[in-house]
């Protein structure tokens, strides 16, 4: 009996074991499943915040590499011709901005953007190496009552945006023309803080309507967005050539052909307010800069303390040749102001170590105020640096910084650096 019992248990055992085969097998192809679903959930979610992963846990996925492609090798050559659906591209603000794909054009709806709020629009594209080719050809033409500027604008695989610098250009009434975003030597990042852009490594590409000025409402059309090299752009008369551009930031941005190395001393004009004044960026709601006839207009409210600032950046000057800012101005208002002028090299460090300060009372005749930064080419916030001054680029007005609150109305009419002898004579 002890030997047949030994038996039944053992083929009971057995045939158990086999019952269970199935319920083994479904369980596994369940897990399986499970883990490919929440793998694809976590894969598809960009705001999940990231895995970490040590070397006894490693997972089957793609590293990012250090740096892309050549921008020129990629999607047959251009960032996007929208021959296909524009799925990819996002706006920042839906309700002044919208995008719409008709035939091969991006039509974008601009409804009282820009100025301070700064809308944008852009998409992101395979990592891609534009050291090679740091020019953006952009294809288009625009509706609206006034000409729109546009700002463009690369972020690399940091996150990091070539904003310090960017490249911004004002469109032409008319047909289809191709614009030029010229990039080299712009690959800094000046705000939220100071950074230098992996030209190597760039991910997303943005557009900023009208940035810093007036609102602007019409229809843009992109035909074409196209990487080219330096040398490849063409100069006015339609030939290639190597060009210099006006380095400015948050200005218009026209191209230079066979610029001319001023004589020594000669004086530079910064601005006489003939033309438009897109070159012009305030920091703040509280100051308002506008073109009235040949002269710039800036009102101000209740500004001082907070250090709020207006400026323009320009093609380089070489300040060890005319190392002193004359500014030709008239102020209204009720009393007395402090007018402070700093200048920023093309690093980005400013003359902020010595402040350049100017007390003028309100008058109805325009005056000529000589700021001489003579020994003044010292950076000492956010750190000590020293201002390269045969490599100046921008100009920022203060008024009253960190002292009285003020309100008031001031004209500018002409700014230029001159030399120490023409200070010296008042010229």
């Amino acid at each position: 009996m002890t030997e047949r019992a030994n038996i039944y248990r053992k083929v009971s055992v057995a045939a158990e074991s086999v019952a269970l085969i199935p319920i083994i097998i479904i369980m596994n192809k369940f897990i399986r499943a499970s883990a490919f679903v929440l793998l694809l959930l976590f894969s598809g979610c960009k705001n999940l915040a990231p895995m970490a992963l040590d070397d006894n846990a490693q997972l089957a996925l793609d590293e990012l590499p250090d740096k892309g492609t050549p921008v020129m090798s990629n999607n047959k050559r251009f960032l996007d011709n929208f021959n296909r659906d524009i799925s990819m591209w996002w706006v920042s603000n839906s309700s002044k901005v919208s995008l719409l794909r008709a035939g091969n054009t991006l039509k974008v709806y601009l409804n009282g953007a820009g100025g301070d709020s700064y809308e944008c629009w852009g998409r992101e594209f395979r990592i891609s190496d534009f050291s090679a080719s740091p020019v953006v050809k952009v294809r288009a033409r625009f509706e609206g009552k006034t000409p729109p500027v546009l700002r463009l604008s690369l972020k690399d695989i940091n996150s990091l945006d070539a904003n310090f610098d960017a490249p911004t250009i004002q469109l032409k009434e008319g047909d289809y023309q191709d614009y030029y975003f010229n990039f080299k030597d712009r690959w800094k990042q000046g705000w939220p803080d100071e950074k230098n852009v992996d030209a190597t490594a760039i991910k997303e590409i943005s557009f900023f309507i009208n940035p810093g000025t007036e609102k602007w409402t019409g229809t843009i059309y992109i035909d074409e967005t196209e990487p080219v090299k330096a040398e490849d752009i063409p100069d006015k008369n339609g030939e290639n050539t190597n060009f210099t551009p006006v380095n400015s930031a948050n200005v218009n941005d026209t191209i230079v052909s066979n610029v001319k190395t001023p004589e020594k001393d000669t004086p530079q004009l910064i601005d006489d307010f003939n033309n438009e004044i897109y070159s012009w960026w305030v920091g703040s709601d509280k100051i308002k800069v506008m073109k009235e006839g040949e002269m710039l207009k800036v009102e101000v409210k209740g500004v001082g303390p907070g250090f709020e600032n207006w400026g323009r950046g320009f093609k380089a000057i070489d300040f060890t040749k005319t190392p002193v800012v004359k500014v030709r101005m008239k102020a209204s208002g009720e009393k007395s102001i402090l007018l402070r002028v700093d200048i920023k090299d093309a690093d980005g460090f400013v003359t902020n170590a010595k402040p350049n300060i100017i007390e003028f009372e309100p008058a109805p005749d325009f005056v000529n105020y000589y700021y001489d930064f003579t020994d003044r080419f010292e950076q000492k916030w956010p750190d000590i640096k020293s201002v390269d001054p045969s490599k100046i680029t921008d100009l920022l007005f203060f008024i009253n910084p960190g002292g009285e609150l003020y309100s008031g109305t001031l004209f500018i009419d002409e700014i230029s650096a001159i030399s120490a002898e023409d200070y010296k004579n008042k010229k």
